[in-house]
């Protein structure tokens, strides 16, 4: 594929740069490390948790694998919990709600220094008061996990990749499923091929509501591979091969605005040269990838958000250049002119990999802070170090404004979620995210809360549920979320109700059939092998049937924006 190189803006680097200064907290040290945060307690502050491994005696080398919880009290992060010995390092780890109780829960994976053999696999349940271990399986390292609902259930799953061993088989890179029943996780070993060294992200690639998938890294016979997987029906397809990449990590936003998700990556191509790039999606998921020429960087970590507050979401990387020598970069997108300017930012503590860089407002003022872990190649002791640093930008920055027209529509148990009127100050409207909570009762989240790139999903609903009440927020590319929308609400036993007051007449019919009960705004009419037939509905709430030849059919009305679907049998 032709690579196409994006010109870094010519602006002097003095005007740019974004500054920040470090906030003292109670965070270990970590090697080999992973993190992500999120409100594990509901209190409007991000959390972190971080697994990775320390130097437990100071002798300047790490030899106790340690993971740890660290609460958010508006002004720094706090020791909360740690993870004792189920804890692992080279692997990654998230924080996911998986019983829906508002309480964020813990994945992990990788190995421990108690056990150099065996990689071990972990989910830890949110007490409210610290966690307690509820599943041990085997797992994976030098890989990567991801959260998202797969199958629309409204349950959050999660798919872990990178490298295991099996025994009889030897090792293995794979992806593997596990999928939530409610009650626990049910397990698709070898979902997809996987990688070793690796990066995959779920995401709507064609805003169709359906998540597909990019991958990154080394497969099961140390080639690199680069490739998209579009979602089928619930089944992921290879769409397309990209150029060949590795040893890398990846991320996604819109980044000019067209509603539709890019990539941006840094990884090693096939020749182990240092490679940044992002990948423009056309609209179908097919993605253009664009070189950004800058130094040689390896063992990277990279992420998106809006760094400089102009709306438009940057990105920033940290690794090793070409000498080994640690950096930290920021690359601000210039929307006028479409290309990505290189910013050295000023206050960080220049980290070098292996390690993570991490973005979240930690104190709510609206601008972006970073979490930096890895190595300080520029000390001779060459420790790696975790820190925090405050974004001071005077740039301001509001919240949006939450969509203030909900509609919904219901199929059978297919709920369809749609929204729009949200706004921002400065975030494109089409690039805004969202977060849709859903529950069984006024303020609930018990059916699913997540974010969503598009205003729109869907929910497939257990039959047993009777109603919901849904809101949704608007997030901007500083990660700031708006107020809740106004609740809606889909009562189930209004439908039941209206079902059992509708009258389809006459039935077997020659001519005509009329609608009697509620006033229906709109029908479909199917063949029984899923054919949409040409009918009209007319004034009088009749359709005209005598076109249609005998046999049976399906009739779908539109009453109060829900669907209830008759039998019609045409004589």
């Amino acid at each position: 594929m032709k690579r196409i190189f994006i010109l870094l803006g010519m602006i002097p680097l003095g005007l740019m740069a974004q500054t920040f200064t470090e906030v003292q907290t109670d965070m270990n040290n970590f090697y080999y490390s992973a993190g992500d945060s999120g409100d594990m307690d509901g209190d409007g502050f991000p959390d972190v948790v971080i697994n990775g491994a320390v130097d437990s005696d100071g002798d300047g080398n790490v030899d106790t694998t340690f993971n740890s919880v660290y609460k958010n009290n508006g002004s720094t992060l706090i020791s909360y919990a740690d993870l004792g010995i189920d804890a692992t390092h080279l692997g990654d780890i998230k924080f996911i709600d998986f019983n829906n109780d508002g309480l964020l829960d813990i994945i992990s994976t990788g190995l421990s220094y108690n056990d150099i053999v065996n990689y071990k696999h972990y989910r830890f349940k949110n007490t409210g008061s610290g966690f307690v271990k509820e599943a041990e399986v085997p797992g994976k390292v030098y890989g990567s996990m991801e959260v998202f609902d797969f199958n629309h259930d409204g349950k959050p799953d999660y798919a872990i990749n990178g490298t295991q061993y099996i025994d009889g088989t030897g090792f293995v890179n794979t992806i593997d499923l596990y999928e939530n029943t409610g009650t626990g996780f049910q397990e698709n070993i070898g979902w997809l091929e996987g990688t070793q060294n690796s990066s995959f992200k779920m995401i709507d690639l064609n805003n169709d509501n359906l998540l597909d998938m990019i991958i990154l890294g080394y497969d099961v016979n140390g080639e690199p591979l680069f490739k998209t997987y579009i979602n089928s029906n619930g089944t992921l397809l290879e769409s397309q091969a990209l150029p060949a990449m590795a040893s890398g990590k990846m991320d996604f936003a819109d980044f000019n605005g067209d509603g539709f998700q890019d990539i941006v990556i840094s990884a090693q191509d096939q020749n182990y040269t240092g490679y940044l790039g992002v990948l423009m999606n056309d609209g179908t998921g097919q993605l253009t990838l664009q070189e950004i020429p800058t130094g040689e960087m390896s063992e990277t970590s990279v992420i998106t958000g809006d760094l400089n507050n102009d709306g438009h979401y940057d990105f920033i990387v940290s690794g090793n250049d070409e000498n080994n020598d640690a950096v930290v970069k920021i690359f601000t997108y210039n929307a006028a002119n479409q290309f990505f300017t290189e910013d050295t930012p000023t206050g960080l503590h220049t980290l070098g990999g292996p390690g993570f860089v991490h973005l979240l407002d930690f104190n709510n003022d609206h601008h972006l802070d970073v979490l930096l872990s890895g190595f300080d190649w520029a000390d001779s002791g060459m420790p790696s170090l975790t820190k925090l640093f405050k974004n001071v930008s005077p740039e301001t920055n509001q919240k949006p404004s939450p969509p203030a027209n909900l509609n919904f529509t219901r199929n059978g148990n297919r709920v369809n979620f749609s929204w729009n009127g949200a706004s921002d100050d400065k975030t494109p409207v089409n690039a805004l995210r969202y977060e849709i909570k859903v529950g069984s009762a006024p303020g609930a989240q018990d059916i699913a809360k997540y974010v969503v790139t598009t205003p729109s999903w869907f929910l497939d609903l257990d039959p047993s549920v009777q109603n919901v009440y849904w809101s949704v927020k608007s997030i901007d590319a500083s990660k700031t979320y708006s107020d809740a929308s106004a609740e809606n609400v889909l009562a189930v036993q209004n439908i039941n109700s209206i079902d059992k007051q509708l009258f389809i007449y006459p039935n077997p019919a020659m001519e005509k059939v009329f609608i009697k009960g509620e006033k229906v705004s709109a029908v479909e009419m199917y063949s029984m092998d899923g054919k949409k037939l040409n009918v009209t509905l007319n004034n009088d709430q009749s359709i005209n049937v005598s076109h249609l030849p005998k046999g049976t059919y399906l009739l779908q009305l539109k009453i109060k924006e829900q669907l209830i679907t008759k039998k019609l049998i045409i004589k």
